[in-house]
């Protein structure tokens, strides 16, 4: 029974351990417009990943650069950014309201800016809660 404990417990360690492996797509040289529709999927998984990890995060630079990359090279994509609903002091806060609205935008490609300013807010909320200790408050709102 011992040994059949342990052999869960190695299982369960090991898997938290592999799960929280990362590694930065890299961005390639000059692509074709039609070419990021093949990088929906890193640019997914590059905004779980700053989802759920703190700002003091060591690969939020190389992060955020691809997810920045592909919304500005995506022609699939459109944001505004309004400084009245997107007024943030903080880049990696700003980063996560565009990666909102653009994920939002993949998914629900008829939405209006008003649905892709709120899903961005929200994605914005939904993280500032979860590390508002490292955050701080936003003095210029």
């Amino acid at each position: 029974m011992k040994r059949l404990f342990v052999i869960a417990l190695c299982l369960m360690f090991s898997q938290a351990i592999w799960a929280q492996k990362f590694t930065v797509p890299a961005i390639p040289g000059a692509i074709e417009e039609a070419e990021y529709a093949n990088y929906v999927q890193d640019f997914n998984r590059c905004m779980d990943w700053l989802e759920s990890h703190a700002p003091s995060a060591t690969q939020r630079k190389d992060v955020n650069a691809f997810v920045v990359w592909w919304m500005i090279g995506s022609p699939d994509v459109h944001i505004e950014v309004n400084a009245d609903a997107a007024n943030f002091n903080n880049g990696d806060l700003l980063v996560l309201y565009m990666g909102g609205w653009a994920r939002h935008g993949i998914s629900n490609p008829d939405a209006s800016k008003a649905d892709g300013s709120m899903a961005g807010i929200e994605t914005v909320i939904n993280y500032y809660l979860k590390y508002k200790d490292f955050i701080g408050k936003n003095k210029m709102a």
